[in-house]
């Protein structure tokens, strides 16, 4: 029945529930439901949470060496890291060391990302060729090529070459492997429908198989891409007189442990910097993945 204001009960408690759940905007010129609010903070706190983890984690590295919970000799106070990364630049001290790293990275990975496809697309279209060198790839790819720095060192000398061996060497197994498995899970459907279209295997390879594979090539690359910085780094630490790796070496020796963080957390940027890049254009890429059958 109609109460005294001309609404029915369940009529008044859809009213009293709509205005609990609006609020005044920012300029106050239209209500906003309390859930959309809610929901835009979710969503602002969702898209900066990997930010705020990185504060609080060099935070938490901050407060632990100010109240000698770490060993500060060890560990420095990140920001005297910060200060003596302010004071290379300036100086120009690390530039040269920057370049040199950088560039032997650049052109490792661009070759290796270049074999890998070249290499990974006909062993995942041809069974044959996949079952021929797959246990050969699994044991190298299980090898440590620490231990064939040596080897590498003594064959290619201490220069750039050395580095853009070790940068390939450790990025080409993760994007041949993933490109191989990207060819080879093709779905079936969308070749069977192509078939049906009167499409050829080269039609087929060209405009299904290798889009379909493009989220896994680039999965296969932020694998890639963490195995590569740690190799030039290593390699530079072990063998060169140049580079970021060399630098932190040569400051670790002489015990100067906040010059000896500056090029580790220059590296730590870098490859984070290129990994969300790299997961922009894997997103971008979602949609060739094949679904999995229910």
């Amino acid at each position: 029945m109609p109460n005294r204001f001309g609404f029915t009960e369940e009529e008044h408690i859809t009213a009293e529930q709509d205005t609990s759940l609006e609020a005044l905007s920012v300029d106050g010129s239209k209500p906003l439901p309390a859930y959309t609010l809610a929901m835009r903070v979710r969503d602002f706190a969702a898209n900066w949470l990997g930010v705020l983890g990185i504060v609080a984690f060099f935070s938490a590295w901050e407060l632990a060496t100010r109240l000698e919970i770490l060993n500060p000799f060890y560990f420095p106070p990140f920001s005297k890291i910060v200060a003596k990364g302010v004071e290379l630049f300036a100086n120009g001290t690390i530039w040269e060391h920057m370049w040199f790293s950088l560039t032997n990275f650049a052109v490792g990975f661009i070759i290796a990302v270049v074999l890998g496809v070249v290499a990974g697309v006909p062993m995942g279209w041809y069974k044959g060729i996949s079952r021929t060198f797959d246990p050969l790839l699994s044991g190298i790819y299980a090898t440590p090529l620490i231990a064939l720095l040596p080897l590498i060192i003594m064959l290619f000398g201490l220069g750039p070459l050395s580095k853009i061996i070790m940068t390939i060497l450790a990025a080409v197994f993760p994007i041949l492997i993933n490109t191989m498995t990207g060819i080879a899970n093709t779905d079936n459907r969308l070749i069977t429908m192509s078939r049906a279209f009167g499409a050829t295997d080269s039609t087929i390879f060209l405009k299904v198989s290798v889009p379909g594979s493009l989220p896994y090539i680039v999965a296969g690359m932020r694998v890639a891409l963490g195995r590569a910085l740690v190799y030039i780094v290593v390699a530079e630490q072990y063998g060169a007189a140049m580079g970021l790796g060399y630098l932190s070496s040569v400051a670790a020796q002489r015990f100067q442990m906040a010059a000896m963080f500056v090029p580790i957390v220059i590296i730590a940027c870098l490859g984070a910097g290129l990994n969300e890049l790299l997961k922009l254009v894997e997103n971008r890429l979602e949609k060739w993945k094949p679904q999995r059958s229910k």
